[in-house]
């Protein structure tokens, strides 16, 4: 298993640095929309979709991304679409998981719509990172894994306390809130290393600290962490429901796309929507 793990990760790594060295703004948006397609269907799957109905559901998200993408002016137009999911993170993913309950996803055209909402915002924010740049992109993205990473040791070497046992009983609340802390403080150091180090003035981090007071950016740094959070625990309460210890096996010894990506869900449009000459 670990073996199969490593594999998938190196070559994961090496995809992923390909695309993002060589393969342009084509390779990069060839390479999100694989994913989304992977999300689609596994959405699909964790909505209880019949087989065939979750193809046509995947495919179909797809070629509406590309749509989007084609059609729009991504760094204004967009902006609706990255607003909508937010709320729908903001407000209404917390009473899901308060309540244990998917609520009006139970229904499988609503499970669909939200879907596509969802993933397609996330997608296309990663289309907009791009644009901002390599350094940009990545310092978005490591926003998740830093939360993540850190919350796991925090949460194996202090974790009493569990965030939603009936939900994910690994997760404490000594490990949420560690990982929100590591975010902030390499955040901080980001910032402030950017004076000496030019190339850091083109992360997330800089910019955002740019547009903020410091306050309100160590603010936002504790929100897109304690989101980051629940966009785990949303797929993992839909993976519950339909009975499902992974999203799918697209990715041997790490489970599905949606496995790897949920806490970027909520993440990606609303660090974009703080970076927004239309917020900020």
């Amino acid at each position: 298993m670990l073996r199969t793990r490593v594999i998938t990760a190196v070559i994961l790594l090496i995809v992923l640095l390909v695309v993002l060295l060589y393969g342009g703004e084509i390779g990069w948006n060839l390479f999100v929309l694989t994913v989304l397609v992977g999300a689609f269907w596994e959405w699909a799957r964790l909505g209880l979709f019949e087989p065939a109905k979750a193809v046509v559901y995947a495919v179909a998200g797809g070629a509406l991304c590309v749509l989007i993408e084609r059609s729009l002016n991504l760094q204004i137009q967009a902006f609706p679409l990255l607003a909508l999911a937010s709320v729908f993170w903001v407000a209404f993913a917390p009473w899901c998981l308060r309540n244990v309950s998917v609520g009006i996803l139970a229904n499988k055209s609503i499970h669909g719509l939200v879907g596509f909402v969802l993933i397609a915002a996330a997608g296309l924010a990663l289309v907009i990172t791009k644009t901002y740049g390599i350094v940009f992109l990545l310092s978005t993205i490591a926003i998740c894994f830093a939360a993540d990473i850190f919350a796991y040791f925090f949460g194996k070497t202090f974790g009493k306390r569990k965030l939603a046992p009936r939900i994910s009983p690994g997760k404490s609340w000594e490990g949420a809130i560690g990982g929100a802390f590591s975010v902030v403080a390499l955040s901080w150091i980001v910032v402030l290393l950017a004076g000496t180090y030019p190339e850091l003035k083109n992360t997330w981090q800089a910019m955002a600290f740019d547009r903020w007071h410091p306050i309100v950016f160590t603010f936002w740094l504790v929100v897109l962490s304690a989101y980051s959070v629940v966009g785990d625990l949303f797929e993992s309460m839909l993976k519950r429901r339909a009975g499902l210890k992974d999203s799918s096996q697209l990715l041997p010894g790490h489970g599905g796309v949606l496995d790897r990506i949920d806490a970027q869900l909520p993440v990606l449009p609303l660090a974009i929507l703080l970076v927004s000459a239309i917020v900020a």
